[in-house]
């Protein structure tokens, strides 16, 4: 009888976490992508930001209005972080959790991406900032849906030259 009372329970677990993503799926974009036709950012290469552990962040920003966000990486040195990214494209391209839909109004950028606060369901988290120039923007503010909380952050991107750009076709934003 505990034998059977065993299987059942973790049978019963096995579906609840195979449907996990039934039961809560991923929190969609409020967002709209929208073609981006605008001067105000350069999209012929990428804009990376140093963190203050050491990390290189890097996006990707393209005419289609989407975003692709890459993995950190552990070095400011740009040659290293380009060789580690171009090895990993393909692998970036497939998860969700790297892309977004961005929008440029005058002079204020604001993107949302898909994170992943924990095993599970993805939410949102949307950032806000302001644009220096063509090569530079200042992000100043992030909100997660996840805990409804909203961080005042001081991050300065900046614009690198680069090719080949991985293009924008993902599965993820229509």
């Amino acid at each position: 009888m505990k034998t059977t009372i065993l299987i059942l329970t973790v049978s019963v677990l096995g579906i609840l976490v195979s449907c996990c993503k039934v039961l809560f799926p991923d929190e969609k974009l409020s967002m709209k992508r929208v073609d981006y036709n605008g001067n105000q950012l350069r999209l012929d290469g990428y804009y990376y930001y140093h963190d203050n552990n050491g990390y290189t962040l890097v996006l990707f920003l393209y005419r289609t209005g989407t975003m692709l966000l890459t993995r950190a990486y552990l070095s400011a040195d740009l040659d290293i972080v380009e060789k580690q990214m171009i090895s990993q494209y393909e692998n970036l391209k497939k998860e969700k959790t790297r892309w977004g839909v961005f929008s440029v109004v005058d002079h204020k950028i604001e993107y949302e991406e898909w994170v992943a606060p924990d095993e599970g369901r993805l939410t949102v988290c949307k950032t806000t900032g302001n644009i220096v120039n063509d090569t530079t923007f200042c992000i100043t503010k992030r909100f997660y849906s996840y805990n409804n909380k909203t961080y005042h952050v001081n991050d300065v991107w900046h614009f690198k030259e680069f090719f080949p750009k991985p293009d924008s076709t993902n599965v993820f934003i229509k």
